[in-house]
């Protein structure tokens, strides 16, 4: 795909011959992976791949956002947590950039209640406390069970804030959650408005559905292109031309690494915008595939890939030793994107020109090339294995490209793991132990 670029021959450390072995082994999964798309529906785990080319699904999502959508809104407060709410804040981050909070001018604003901390709330209620009428303020609620709790508290605290404030608001809440679910159920009964996710859809997976788009799109983000970039690249890596899907090689070369005692994978992004597209992706590793299985002779095997997220250049200064001099048990998957969104350039005659003779007169395109170009040398030489993603731009239809790509890339990762991609029974044991201490007298 022309407009996003995926460098690995030369730097990914893995034989050709090893890595056309690995690749060999994912043909009868890639075959199972074009019938669910071919067929369609959500029948299967790996049904998320439909939802791009859910032109029904997103008829009656664009029908709901256009009921909102109105001159006056100014904020839609996203409350979410996990899947719920990563891949939402991702895209809107690396769109809106990620110090959007501080353009006056620009609305409507998403803000993500994705934790519960008073001083969190606090701001949001400052934000609501501003607002001259309800109008003004819509509220998201995210959740694919209906039953997070962190989710349900935030909730509860921002919706009483709002109703006391302008009294009956039950037409400025959206609940997206599994039909059926208790929280339909109530959602219904209070006469909020619902939009149901596909039940098995993970919250992981689910960014291209109402969990992401409708947020997105009541702030002007074109979730036509989106999906647009995410039914593409669906085809590109569901395609038995291996030379284009880009999935299956950047699963392969992950899987070959995790076999050579490598288990870290980071995810260097230059871009502050791009830091929740990497903690977006880091949800998405680290709850598909680390997972218990019990092998042949009954033990049990911890497997996983740890996700790391750097960001570039800050984190120079801060783990780059670690990475070129510590221990060689980490890959990396560099992300940046050919042109930036700021060309401010260094005066040519500088106040501190015996410091800044080098970057005098030059632009910041100029100068994070430089660097970029730098970091890549100095992985080089010492060895260390890596690939590239190259956005041609950081766009609407980029992106969704991106998301698709990884979605599958994990899919495909966990199939050569051995694990169920699309499970969390760990994350259950938290759960339940919160349930009983809150329950507690």
């Amino acid at each position: 795909m022309e407009t996003v670029k995926f460098n690995y021959k030369e730097t990914c450390g893995v034989p050709l011959n090893d890595l056309l072995v690995v690749i060999g082994s994912l043909k009868g999964y890639r075959e199972k992976l074009r019938i669910i798309a071919d067929t369609g529906g959500y029948d299967a785990l790996e049904s998320s791949i439909n939802l791009p080319v859910d032109e029904v699904m997103h008829s009656k999502i664009d029908e709901i956002a256009r009921t909102f959508k109105t001159p006056s809104l100014k904020y839609v407060v996203h409350i979410g947590i996990g899947g719920s709410s990563l891949g939402t804040q991702a895209i809107y981050d690396a769109l809106m950039g990620s110090y959007d909070a501080l353009n006056p001018r620009r609305y409507p604003k998403i803000i993500f209640a994705d934790t519960n901390d008073s001083g969190t709330i606090n701001v949001i209620q400052e934000c609501i406390r501003g607002v001259q009428g309800k109008e003004e303020v819509l509220i998201h609620m995210v959740s694919k069970s209906g039953m997070t709790t962190e989710t349900i508290a935030n909730f509860e605290i921002i919706h009483v804030f709002l109703k006391e404030r302008f009294g009956d608001v039950k037409d400025r809440i959206v609940v997206t959650t599994d039909e059926g679910s208790t929280l339909w159920a109530v959602g219904e009964k209070e006469g909020f408005t619902c939009i149901s996710i596909p039940k098995i859809v993970g919250g992981r997976y689910s960014v291209v559905s109402a969990a992401g788009i409708f947020s997105l799109s009541l702030v002007g983000i074109d979730t036509h292109a989106f999906r647009e970039g995410a039914s593409l690249m669906r085809e590109i890596c569901l395609e038995d031309n291996i030379a284009e899907n880009v999935a299956i090689i950047s699963a392969s070369v992950l899987y070959h690494h995790y076999q050579s005692g490598i288990s870290i994978h980071n995810n260097f992004l230059f871009g502050p915008e791009l830091e929740s597209l990497g903690k977006w992706y880091r949800q998405l590793a680290g709850e598909s595939l680390g997972k218990e299985k019990i092998s042949g002779s009954g033990d049990i095997i911890h497997i996983g890939i740890m996700p790391i997220v750097s960001i570039g250049s800050n984190d120079l200064h801060s783990v780059a030793q670690l990475y070129l001099g510590g221990p060689k048990d980490i890959f990396t998957t560099f992300v940046n994107r050919e042109h930036g969104s700021n060309n401010a350039k260094v005066s040519p005659t500088p106040i501190f020109s015996d410091l800044s003779h080098r970057i005098a007169g030059k632009n910041f395109t100029e100068i994070t090339n430089a660097i970029y170009g730098g970091v890549l040398v100095a992985y080089k030489n010492r060895a260390l294995p890596f690939t590239e993603v190259i956005f041609s731009e950081v766009s609407a239809k980029t992106l969704g490209a991106f998301v698709q790509w990884k979605m599958l890339e994990t899919m495909y990762l966990a199939h050569l793991l051995g694990v169920n991609a699309f499970d969390q029974p760990n994350v259950e044991e938290y759960k339940a132990e919160t349930r009983k201490i809150l329950g507690a007298k």
